[in-house]
């Protein structure tokens, strides 16, 4: 039985733009659109952590794609 919804043609990707584990920016679409993103949010904002990780085809993300570790995104240091 199907959803209705017709299958992707190619797996989407999740990109997403972190200000230290804080999410500013999320966006979803086919892999060159989702390239295309990464590569426009990294001029933007190029002192932050960028992730693009790829979506399963029921949806869910293969990994968290959060940023590495608050140590190596830190801001400011005490």
């Amino acid at each position: 039985m199907t959803s209705g919804r017709p299958a992707p043609s190619s797996p989407r990707r999740r990109v997403r733009v972190w200000f230290g584990q804080n999410q500013i920016s999320d966006y979803i679409g086919e892999p060159a659109y989702a390239n295309r993103y990464e590569a426009a949010m990294r001029r933007r904002f190029p002192g932050l952590e960028i992730t693009n990780v790829p979506l399963r085809s029921d949806g869910r993300l293969e990994s968290a794609g959060r940023p590495a570790s608050d140590a190596s995104h830190a801001l400011f240091s005490a």
